[in-house]
């Protein structure tokens, strides 16, 4: 099995798995390793390469994968079974369009300009964890990066560069990359999209995950730092339900249900993406989001007080 780590960026998770000694398929391992947000973009092409030829192995030749993509008869259960060199054609197929975009994107055309969108750091609790803003048009995408870097980006995220053909702006080449200018990511409205809008695209894999979080655990999204309350699971007498993904029709349905609190205190229902969910490192309780969140995981735990959390509701509305 490829290396947990290129599948889980949750430590949380990838020592639960351990422990209970699950495996994934070669068609859910292509699934993780694709849709993770965290892998670089060398790292996720080199790990699918790496699947592909496993696949290809003459004593993989008759495995079939249950997909449940979306069907052509629009029940997301039905039969429809995908075979190893099946796979490994559209992985082959990823791996080449996402290099296509790659190479047209550094390729510094003078048809087009480099426009930056910057992610930074907000230290509240509530709402979106980064704020965004967006910098001057580039005439190279090294002099885009540079800008980027050589700025204050002690609180950078990531930034996304795009290169649009001055006279057909609905069309573009784009690059996201991490805090440290390492790429993670392409897309493209013009290359590679007979690839990524085919039904068999790797986007529409599903991936069952077993994970270890119960209701009222206090949670982080790694891929964007939300904090969190695990809501919604129900189901088994312990709390603790070992997969609550159903088989419908994209990987959207990998999630864990927690509740955020937004711009204004109040508690919205966010899905967190299962395998970038860890437990959220200890907070202040004795004030502010802190308390907030420690008396609605009381709650959710059938443990805390309706009318103090309530109070503490009026107390935010009031300020």
């Amino acid at each position: 099995m490829t290396n947990l780590k290129k599948l889980i960026p949750s430590k949380s998770l990838r020592e639960y798995l351990g422990q209970i000694g699950h495996e994934f398929s070669l068609c859910e391992e292509a699934a993780l390793i694709y849709q993770n947000p965290l892998l670089r973009q060398d790292e996720r092409l080199d790990a699918l390469n790496e699947i592909a030829k496993t696949l290809y192995l003459p004593e993989n030749a008759s495995l079939q994968f249950p997909t449940y993509r979306n069907c052509i008869d629009g029940n997301p259960d039905s039969d429809e079974k995908i075979t190893a060199t099946e796979l490994a054609t559209q992985i082959e197929a990823h791996i080449k369009a996402d290099m296509e975009i790659e190479t047209a994107l550094f390729r510094n055309t003078l048809e087009g300009i480099y426009e930056v969108d910057c992610s930074v750091k907000n230290e509240s609790l509530r709402g979106q964890p980064y704020d965004t803003f967006s910098c001057p048009a580039f005439s190279s995408i090294e002099k885009a990066i540079d800008y980027v870097m050589t700025g204050e980006n002690d609180k950078l995220l990531d930034f996304i560069v795009t290169l649009r053909k001055i006279d057909e702006g609905d069309k573009y080449v784009s690059g996201t990359f991490n805090g440290k200018g390492e790429l993670l990511r392409v897309d493209s409205t013009f290359i590679g999209t007979q690839v990524f809008d085919s039904d068999n695209c790797l986007d529409n894999l599903y991936c069952e995950i077993p994970y270890p979080f119960n209701d009222g655990d206090i949670v982080q999204n790694l891929s964007d730092g939300r904090i969190g309350v695990v809501n919604h699971l129900g189901g088994e007498k312990d709390g603790k339900l070992k997969n609550i993904c159903k088989r419908y029709r994209d990987s959207s349905d990998i999630i864990v249900p927690v509740d955020c609190l937004d711009d204004d205190g109040n508690f919205v229902y966010e899905p967190f993406y299962t395998p970038c969910v860890d437990y959220a490192p200890r907070l202040d309780y004795s004030k502010g989001d802190g308390e907030f969140l420690y008396e609605a995981s009381l709650l959710v735990q059938g443990k805390g007080s309706l009318e103090y959390f309530c109070n503490l509701v009026k107390k935010r509305i009031a300020d």
